[in-house]
């Protein structure tokens, strides 16, 4: 099949894009989001055009030398393709969700129309999604971390100038956390360096055995599960996805926090030394998903709520990880694109919940699913995919990841296997918060001042209905997916 595009093409007409989109956007106002629109499809179509390649075992690569011998390269194998293509598609199907959300939130702030305000936001939009595509196909630990940063700076705007109430502080302190984040993972960068001589991602398993390997691993680590905001390290994030806009916290939930589980798996599992603190990261896995979803069951605003949700989801991704075994790792990542769909549908339901009703928390809702019942569908739908439920993607996952640390735990020791059953049983509280989460907004007596609320537009719908539909034709055939996903992750594992 002959591809109609080149790897750097996709990101070439994304940063083309954004300049495009900022002065036209000027002129045009909120039809910017469907200009903004033109991109990302292009971007979606041609990932999903290299497909058959990846499903044959190929993978495709694309280089240049910049300066200094760095070689920028881009990746598209059975690993960064299904990331990449969550990223794309996630980017580009909020964006008609988007088109009304932000009109609204744009008059709700400047009491009226302001075209600037639709330009930057949508320029912004198209860089961020650049970055964590970038991040996705990376080849070369300085382009990765260009990419790392390039993500951080418009979601940080995002929040700034269109997110609610503390909205400037919050940016602040999501800023500081991620830059934290960045200077940890630079740090082994550059240790990783000054050992290899070499930025390739490919080469980092000269460090195997190497008495430095143990501090790349550490610096790196510690700085990807900043971005996870994993247990203890999780500060910024309830209050981020609070205050972003729902589109952004679309992108920010599922997909952002996401790619550091990817990038573990990426740069850090095949250093064979990685798989000593196998333990150590199974036990931090297991604290995030019990504190994820213990305060998730006792928050009562429906956007924090779903926040620490993804807190206790990135204890899963990283459960998987702690099992270095080809199915827990191959299950971690399966698990980023069931995520992706499952919280990406959750946050924007949030949103149009918001949208409509004006309520965020959610005591002073009830009984929605009369007034909105293909809302309250996609709702349950979005919560089933990341409980892990039939018939959804999210099963097939989960399924993954407890076979491998199930394996890993009969081969290694009790302690292990204690884990593993505790991290099972750990899955109880998902079920419990989604359970309580859709009783309390969608049943029960209706307030009488929502007596008036009906469906969103249906532009917003329609990206919920998609969404809610690949998840379940993905458990129907996941093998698109995972075959080639489980081929990559062998490799990395077994090199």
């Amino acid at each position: 099949m002959k591809l109609f595009v080149s790897l750097w093409g996709t990101l070439l007409i994304l940063a083309l894009f954004v300049p495009v989109v900022y002065i036209v956007g000027r002129k045009i106002g909120k039809h910017a989001g469907w200009l903004s629109f033109i991109p990302l499809i292009f971007v979606t179509m041609t990932l999903i055009s290299f497909l058959p390649q990846v499903l044959d075992g190929f993978s495709l690569s694309e280089g240049f030398v910049w300066v200094l011998g760095i070689r920028f390269g881009l990746l598209v194998d059975g690993l960064s393709l299904p990331v990449a293509f969550t990223v794309a598609l996630l980017s580009t199907l909020i964006i008609p969700y988007s088109i009304p959300y932000v009109e609204h939130r744009i008059h709700e702030e400047y009491a009226g129309e302001n075209k600037r305000a639709y330009a930057t936001y949508y320029a912004l939009y198209l860089l961020f999604a650049a970055g964590m595509i970038g991040v996705a196909l990376a080849t070369n630990l300085f382009e990765f971390f260009l990419f790392y940063e390039l993500m951080i700076v418009p979601a940080w705007a995002l929040i700034n100038v269109y997110g609610y109430h503390a909205r400037e502080k919050i940016a602040f302190i999501f800023f500081l956390w991620m830059e934290a984040s960045a200077i940890l993972v630079l740090t082994g960068i550059l240790i990783a360096y000054t050992r290899t001589g070499s930025f390739e991602i490919s080469n980092l398993t000269l460090l195997s055995g190497d008495p430095w390997a143990i501090w790349v691993i550490a610096f790196i680590l510690l700085g990807f599960l900043i971005k996870m905001a994993v247990f203890g390290l999780h500060i910024w994030l309830p209050y981020a996805h609070a205050e972003a806009p729902a589109p952004v916290s679309a992108l920010l939930s599922p997909a952002m926090i996401g790619l550091a589980a990817y990038a573990i798996v990426r740069i850090l599992v095949p250093i064979r030394d990685f798989g000593g603190i196998s333990l150590v990261v199974l036990l931090w896995a297991l604290a995030t998903m019990i504190y994820g979803g213990l305060m998730a069951l006792n928050e009562n605003d429906i956007k924090r709520l779903l926040a620490y949700s993804s807190i206790s989801q990135m204890g899963y991704l990283l459960l998987g990880i702690s099992s270095y075994t080809t199915i827990g790792v191959g299950g971690s990542m399966l698990h980023y694109v069931a995520h992706g769909l499952g919280k990406a549908i959750l946050f924007l339901a949030a949103g149009a919940i918001i949208y409509r009703t004006g309520i965020r928390d959610i005591r002073q809702m009830g009984g929605l699913a009369s007034k909105m019942p293909i809302l309250a569908t996609v709702f349950v739908i979005g919560f089933i995919t990341i409980a892990g439920v039939p018939p959804t993607f999210g099963f097939m996952s989960k399924w993954l990841i407890f076979t491998g640390v199930f394996g890993r735990g009969l081969n290694a020791s009790s302690i292990e296997l204690a884990l593993a059953f505790s991290a099972m049983f750990a899955t109880v509280l998902t079920v419990a918060y989604a359970l309580w989460t859709i009783r309390r907004i969608f049943y029960g007596t209706l307030p009488t001042n929502l007596e008036g609320v009906k469906e969103p537009p249906k532009m917003m719908l329609i990206p919920l209905l998609t969404l809610s539909v690949l998840s379940l034709l993905l458990f129907i055939y996941p093998r698109i997916i995972l075959d080639p996903l489980l081929q990559v992750i062998n490799s990395l594992i077994s090199r």
